[in-house]
């Protein structure tokens, strides 16, 4: 790492400043971090082929959810979500073809709370299940039409035919932030884990409703009652904040994440699984057992596997994230990077993380710098009026297309002006 001489008795050292990232040192800090409990490792349960595929009007066959799950399991995600066997013929299928190849990754089947999901799991031999139901008093008597005391013993029913069996259990209860009374809350709880060894409970913001404290005050109540029972967090977005409140859910006691790759998922879609791994990984220095380098890569098989486009701006994976124009952006990283030897230094991380590479773009924001930095790269020689000349009518093409200008497109520009 680079040797940077302070300046005003500011630093560049790690943790927070090394040659793949530059963040605050905030994060860092002995007053920030007293206030969170800091995990070696988190648990990343992708829920991309189940909760992804339940974004409306997204289908994927048979073939597609095998190899998506392959390509889960070769970058690391220990827990895959693969969908819901007493939905479709189809999902049976796929877990019985890939119990036949030996992933490092469970699968786990969305089971409602009743035998014959769990049946249904058992006989096309998923790892195990995703025992999942709304602990909502309002949904179980006028949906589900029962009392808690019914809920709770329909899942440690449930909860002990699938161990017996010896599959994995999560037991996760959704719409956990809508029961008003937290006694509910425990009591369903830690009745299950009393009565059933689960591997992992789970709660859920099924609705994006809580504020980032609300969630670290109801986390820290699960670990004060139920201790030595990993929790799981599930979040949706539809507030746009899911990934800061994945992030306090672990910093406040949870050991794993439910995520969907791209942000699949009903409504305004899941917490994305590239977002929360970023954070962890690169925010928190946290390990997720992810492969940085190929999360890029997947996202993409997924966007076209999906048919659902990303964002260009979407964090981590959008196309033109690391693409510059604004001329004060571009001047300062060339300074950074020719004075103190610093790429990339107006990203928060560096895009090689992820396979990917940064690039200065064209268009109505560029400055003189980018022509510079242009005509040096190409060999040729211009005079101050001639790169001014350049910009101009680089601005110019910009305005008219309303776009960054094509390559071809710049170094015509050049050629009129440079003869």
């Amino acid at each position: 790492m680079k040797n940077i001489e302070p300046i005003e008795n500011c630093t560049l050292k790690e943790p927070y400043f090394t040659d793949e990232k530059w963040i605050t040192h905030l994060n860092y800090i002995d007053e920030v971090r007293s206030q969170m409990k800091i995990p070696e490792k988190v648990i990343i349960h992708d829920v991309t082929l189940r909760d992804g595929e339940q974004t409306a009007g997204i289908v994927f066959t048979e073939d597609e959810k095998v190899f998506i799950a392959q390509e889960l399991d070769k970058i690391g995600v220990p827990l895959i979500e693969v969908g819901t066997p007493a939905v479709s013929d189809d999902d049976k299928r796929v877990f019985k073809r890939l119990s036949e190849m030996n992933l490092k990754a469970k699968t786990l089947a969305l089971s409602r709370i009743t035998e014959k999901d769990v049946e249904l799991a058992i006989e096309n031999k998923a790892d195990g299940i995703f025992l999942e139901t709304s602990v909502n008093p309002y949904f179980l008597r006028h949906v589900l039409g029962m009392s808690v005391d019914d809920l709770i013993q329909k899942v440690i029913k449930c909860a002990k035919m699938a161990k017996e069996a010896g599959l994995f259990v999560e037991f996760c209860g959704w719409e956990t932030f809508r029961v008003s009374n937290l006694d509910v809350l425990r009591k369903i709880f830690t009745e299950v884990v009393k009565n059933v060894e689960v591997d992992q409970i789970g709660i859920s913001d099924t609705f994006n409703q809580a504020h980032p404290v609300a969630v670290q005050y109801l986390v820290r109540k699960m670990k004060e009652w139920i201790p030595e029972v990993p929790l799981s967090f599930h979040i949706h977005n539809d507030f746009g904040f899911a990934t800061g409140s994945a992030l306090m859910a672990i910093v406040s006691g949870a050991e794993a994440i439910e995520c969907s790759f791209n942000g699949l998922g009903e409504r305004a879609g899941n917490v994305a699984t590239e977002e929360i791994v970023a954070a962890l990984e690169l925010l928190m220095d946290i390990n997720t057992n992810i492969n940085l380098k190929e999360i890029y890569r997947v996202s993409k098989i997924i966007e076209e596997v999906s048919k659902l486009k990303v964002s260009k701006l979407k964090p981590i994976v959008g196309e033109a994230i690391f693409d510059s124009e604004s001329g004060i952006i571009v001047d300062a990283n060339i300074k950074l990077e020719n004075k103190l030897g610093l790429k990339d230094s107006f990203y928060p991380y560096s895009p090689t993380i992820f396979n990917r590479q940064s690039k200065y773009v064209a268009g109505k924001k560029s400055g003189r710098s980018f022509v510079e930095y242009v005509l040096n790269n190409k060999g040729v020689s211009a005079t101050k009026e001639q790169v001014e000349e350049i910009l101009q009518k680089i601005k110019e093409t910009g305005i008219i297309l309303k776009s960054v200008l094509p390559e071809d497109t710049i170094n015509k520009i050049i050629e009129e002006i440079i003869k």
